[in-house]
């Protein structure tokens, strides 16, 4: 087999113990400094080489200390997703259950803050940590669509014996971005994680999708707030005498006047 880079869709063309050998063999041979049969995906590699640099260890496990359970409520009600829930919940997590995933919601640490989906699978999640007040960023836990993701800035889908941590190589997992559209800020990370058998690389445009969603509705409740102050701040400023501006909490003019 030539060193050609690896991709998605060559990878669900695969039988799946053949895709996930040959995965098995480019993670042994890339992280022994050999040259492996076909190159891993460079987002893949990028991840490999700064747990590396971290020294982390491939053999560990994946536990975490937990969040207790009054800061996981205090994390939930600070949050702007949790206003959103409801449209992450009816895009993804019908689906995740019925594919024998999970959709996991976490914030901008990386910590998991909701999970629902699939019983089985989430009684199998909790043998790796992947519950609620976990921790899932790369250096906790490895190369993992989360933990990646939060460090791309990107959307990222991690399968089987990519996840730089042994413990999760029957495991596959999709995992987008969520922003603030107000200020660009990063709120947290939308995934569907389930068994490595359930792998579908398509599912890494419906969890984007889904995310891009979440930031339109919250965009058009920003949106009718704006609207809401300006209602007000207009008839006052217009008794204002020469420039004034009225902003939200945000930086956003809702109204102006002598500008």
């Amino acid at each position: 087999m030539n060193n050609t880079q690896l991709d998605m869709r060559r990878l669900a063309a695969m039988d799946a113990a053949q895709a996930t050998r040959l995965l098995r063999r480019v993670r042994e041979e890339t992280l022994a400094g050999r040259r492996p049969p076909i190159a891993p995906r460079p987002v893949i590699d990028a991840s490999w080489q700064r747990m590396a640099r971290l020294g982390l260890d491939p053999d560990q496990g994946t536990s975490s200390v937990l969040l207790q359970r009054d800061e996981l409520e205090q994390r939930r009600r600070g949050t702007l997703l949790s206003e959103v829930m409801r449209t992450l919940t009816n895009g993804l997590a019908g689906i995740a259950d019925t594919s024998l995933q999970i959709m996991v919601v976490t914030d901008e640490h990386g910590r998991v803050l909701w999970r629902q989906g699939n019983l089985s699978v989430l009684r199998k999640a909790n043998g790796i940590c992947l519950e609620e007040g976990a921790a899932w960023t790369e250096h906790t836990t490895g190369t993992n669509a989360v933990g990646t993701a939060l460090a791309m800035g990107r959307a990222v889908q991690v399968h089987s014996a990519e996840h730089y941590v042994q413990a999760l190589h029957n495991w596959t997992c999709a995992a987008a971005p969520v922003y603030d559209p107000r200020d660009r800020r990063l709120l947290g990370i939308l995934d569907v994680s389930g068994p490595a058998s359930t792998f579908h690389p398509a599912m890494l445009a419906l969890v984007g999708s889904v995310a891009q969603l979440a930031e339109a509705e919250m965009r058009e409740r920003h949106r009718g707030s704006v609207e809401r102050l300006r209602a007000v701040a207009a008839p006052i400023l217009c008794r204002v005498g020469g420039r004034a501006v009225a902003v939200d909490g945000h930086g956003w003019t809702a109204a102006v006047t002598g500008l």
